[in-house]
């Protein structure tokens, strides 16, 4: 029976891709990626030094062709592969900066982006520097297109598989000429166009690379730096004058003994439009709470506003709550931006 929703696609995916993990003796997260590689080109299964065997690779196509992406809304497949990815983090026991930014913060920061870029016809850049499998960038990108905006976009990640992931997700989705691509350490020297907005869930601890670091000016001049500070520092550095950046941050990030680094730094290079905490419940320890930062780049058309907005975003699953916060962000760009 061919795919025709969630549930349905996400059987076969898992199926396809435990099939594929027992026959290569892969991880689940290898396997994925392999699986979506196969569909992105002509769904086929791809067979290497006698791997997978005949038999599987016929199972694999079968599979494949039941699947019926083609025919399926392209965020029944989106949503498909978020299950698989949910998967892959607790079967491979994947590390906290490899997870993947949950749909309602990324519909949530898409919902931020329409009302700062509330020309509907504006041609606009987006990057993430910090892209893991997409989830964040394709979210905003789409929200973006269906609106009418002409949008291309960049996505960086120093993880292969996830790179990979991101970018085989794209192109099910229809956003290989909308998205670019690039397997590299972020904090390395891009070769990418500067954006008018970007957006990132910020890796979080020490960058081990001294090195390179030092090239920051939000280094410590002794010993590791933290990753969050210098990926804020080179995350601006890809934006154009004036253009907006929206990042999901530790929620003590102006509070530890190193945070005048960052906040010398960001004095003199962006203006603090809002900092709004994520609901705790998000988090499975209160330690990694998150918040939403929200700046402008200056330049000639960038402007602080007169009241940075500061607050909690309520709990998301609280209808009446959330759509007074949503008004009260409403109101306050209009004003204020």
């Amino acid at each position: 029976m061919k795919a025709t929703n969630v549930e349905s696609l996400f059987g076969l995916m898992d199926e396809a891709i435990t099939l594929l993990q027992t026959e290569v003796e892969l991880t689940y997260i290898e396997a994925l990626s392999e699986t979506l590689e196969n569909l992105s080109f002509e769904a086929k299964a791809q067979q290497v030094e006698g791997l997978p065997s005949i038999e599987a690779v016929e199972r694999l196509n079968s599979l494949y062709k039941k699947m019926n992406l083609d025919a399926l809304d392209k965020e029944i497949i989106r949503k498909s592969i978020q299950l698989t990815f949910i998967k892959a983090t607790k079967e491979d026991k994947l590390q906290m900066n490899h997870q993947m930014t949950p749909d309602t913060i990324a519909y949530l920061i898409a919902y931020f982006i329409g009302e700062i870029k509330k020309d509907k016809t504006e041609k606009l850049h987006v990057s993430d520097l910090a892209a893991g499998t997409g989830n964040l960038l394709n979210i905003v990108v789409a929200h973006l297109t269906s609106r009418g905006n002409e949008v291309t976009a960049e996505a960086v990640d120093n993880d292969d598989l996830l790179i990979s992931v991101a970018a085989n997700s794209g192109a099910l989705l229809g956003f290989s000429e909308k998205i670019h691509y690039t397997h590299s350490d972020s904090l390395q020297e891009l070769l990418i166009a500067p954006s008018d907005i970007v957006v990132s869930d910020f890796p979080i601890g020490y960058y081990p690379v001294n090195e390179r670091a030092k090239n920051y000016q939000t280094a410590f001049p002794e010993g590791n730096s933290f990753a969050h500070f210098l990926m804020f520092e080179q995350n601006v550095n890809y934006l154009k004058e004036s253009g907006w950046g929206i990042f999901i941050v530790p929620s003590d990030i102006f509070e530890t003994d190193k945070s005048s680094v960052l906040m010398g730094w960001l004095k003199e290079n962006v203006h603090i439009q809002a900092f709004l905490s994520l609901p705790a419940d998000l988090f499975h320890k209160n330690g990694m709470k998150k918040s939403i930062i929200i700046v402008q780049k200056i330049g000639e058309k960038s402007l602080q506003a007169e009241q940075v907005l500061l607050g909690e975003i309520p709990d998301l699953k609280n209808a009446q709550k959330m759509q007074s916060f949503l008004d009260i962000f409403h109101n306050w760009s209009a004003k204020m931006i």
